[in-house]
């Protein structure tokens, strides 16, 4: 039986931390929306893979994220094996939250 879960990340600082770790193999990713909740500044976001050593990719490079407005960082589903993790950071600290939405079947 699948089991739905939201996590929310507040106030992305500017320097990298771990925001998600999967937990299991049947991990799936439906979103990760970042918030900016600033009313008048834009924020830029970065979201990577590691495995816990290295950088195996980014989901997200400085993406602009409008003052008041979020921005969805995948467009599909993402599947992430077990002691996978997403990192990220912020241009801006304190602006932006970033909410996973996940499924582990």
């Amino acid at each position: 039986m699948a089991t739905f879960y939201n996590q929310v990340v507040k106030n992305v600082d500017t320097s990298e931390t771990t925001a998600f770790t999967s937990t299991s193999d049947s991990t799936i990713i439906l979103s990760i929306l970042a918030a900016n909740s600033s009313p008048s500044a834009n924020s830029d976001i970065t979201c990577i893979l590691s495995d816990g050593v290295s950088v195996e990719g980014y989901l997200a490079n400085t993406i602009v994220v409008p003052a008041d407005s979020n921005v969805d960082l995948i467009g599909n589903k993402y599947i992430i094996p077990s002691g996978k993790s997403f990192r990220v950071s912020s241009s801006t600290s304190g602006t932006i939250d970033i909410h996973f939405s996940y499924v582990e079947v």
